[in-house]
């Protein structure tokens, strides 16, 4: 199994796929974003794109990330996650994501998503900092 980054020049042989297993992350978004602007930020150094790949070359999950500038901190948000087997993946991932997110200065991850998420970040230091609350006027 392999879990990288994607250079934005190849995202166009992938974009099919990457469709595929993100749509339904992204549609957790209510109007917020579709999988269109999710590639525009891809093409504009908005978002990273990460994949994993199984033995065949086969895609089987994607993510994107982003960094925050905060004020007095830099963080890298893990903003679209989908696919699937990820207890296969995801503690290789973390460890790739953390570096990347340490090599570009950053001092903190944050995720953003349904409460199962918690579960699967915890023991990779995870926390839930706050609740999001939201009505549409």
């Amino acid at each position: 199994m392999k879990f990288s980054a994607v250079p934005k020049e190849a995202v166009k042989y992938i974009w099919k796929d990457v469709e595929r297993v993100l749509e339904k992350s992204v549609n957790t978004a209510t109007g917020k974003a579709e999988l269109i602007d999710v590639l525009k930020g891809i093409l504009d150094d908005t978002y990273v794109l990460w994949v994993v790949l199984d033995d065949d070359n086969k895609l089987i999950a994607a993510m994107t990330t982003r960094i925050i500038e905060y004020p007095r901190h830099r963080s890298m948000a893990l903003d679209w996650v989908g696919g699937s087997r990820m207890k296969e993946w995801l503690d290789m991932g973390m460890k790739i994501i953390i570096d990347f997110a340490t090599k570009n200065g950053c001092n903190s991850l944050e995720g953003y998503g349904r409460k199962a998420w918690g579960r699967a970040l915890k023991k990779h230091g995870f926390y839930e900092d706050y609740i999001a609350f939201r009505t549409e006027i």
